[in-house]
C-alpha cells in the first residue's frame, strides 16, 4: 500500500473533474467541488438504490459510481469513452477504483455501443452530463434507455427555456463554457419529449442550481 506521500504524488499526476476523498485527509482537487457533487448525488439518488443494479454512463473519475456503492447498490458498472480517450485519460478513475472500490465493475465503451448485448440491463441508469456532449443526442438517449429497466437519471444543460415548444440549440463551436465538445442545449420540453419518445411515461423534473 502506498504511503500518504506516494498517494498524493499519484493523485497529482491527473487533472481531476471530481473531488474525491481518499481518506486520511487525502482528497483530489477536482473542478467540481465536494459540496456540488453531494448535492447532485442526493438528487440523482433521491429514490433509494439499496440492493439495486446501477449503470453509470460517462462516469469520468467515478464519483457517482462510488456513491452508488456507498448507498448500497448491489452492483455498479462504470463506463466512459469520450473522457478516457482524451488528455484527461482513464488514470484518475483507475486510481480511484484501485484504492477505494476494487469491486466496482468497469467497461470502456462508447455510448452508441451500449446495448443489452454489450453491457446487460440495469435497474438504475445514470446518464448525467452526457446528453449535451453527444453528437447524436436522441440516439444516445435511445442507447441509455435500452439498458434501463426502471429509472433513468438524465442531467443536462438547458437552453431556450423561453420557447414554448420542444427546442434544442446547436453549438457548432465552443459557445458553451468554451467547450468545443458541447453540442446541444435542449429546453425542458425537448428533453421530456425525447424521454417519452424512447419509452418513458413517468417523468419528474428537478431544476439545477
Amino acid at each position: 500500500m502506498d504511503t500518504r506521500t506516494e498517494l498524493l504524488d499519484k493523485i497529482g499526476r491527473y487533472d481531476w473533474f471530481h473531488t474525491i476523498d481518499f481518506g486520511n485527509g487525502v482528497t483530489s482537487k477536482g473542478h467540481c467541488t465536494s459540496e456540488v457533487l453531494k448535492a447532485k448525488a442526493d438528487c440523482y439518488f433521491s429514490v433509494p438504490i439499496k440492493g439495486r443494479t446501477v449503470l453509470d454512463i460517462g462516469c469520468w473519475d467515478g464519483y457517482f459510481s462510488l456513491e452508488a456503492l456507498r448507498r448500497g447498490a448491489s452492483r455498479v458498472l462504470a463506463t466512459d469513452y469520450h473522457v478516457w480517450h482524451t488528455q484527461w485519460s482513464r488514470g484518475a478513475f483507475d486510481l480511484v477504483r484501485d484504492r477505494l472500490a476494487p469491486e466496482l465493475e468497469v467497461k470502456d465503451i462508447d455510448i452508441y455501443d451500449i446495448s443489452p448485448s454489450t453491457v446487460g440491463t440495469f435497474e438504475v441508469v445514470l446518464f448525467t452530463g452526457v446528453l449535451y456532449h453527444a453528437r447524436h443526442p436522441l440516439l444516445a438517449l435511445e442507447r441509455a434507455a435500452s439498458v434501463c429497466t426502471d429509472i433513468l437519471v438524465v442531467e443536462t444543460v438547458l437552453d431556450a427555456t423561453d420557447v414554448s415548444r420542444p427546442t434544442v440549440i446547436f453549438y457548432p463551436g465552443a459557445e458553451l463554457k468554451n467547450d468545443p465538445s458541447s453540442w446541444w442545449g435542449p429546453n425542458r420540453l425537448c428533453v421530456e419529449a425525447m424521454l417519452r419518445d424512447v419509452g418513458f411515461k413517468d417523468i419528474a423534473f428537478t431544476p439545477g442550481n
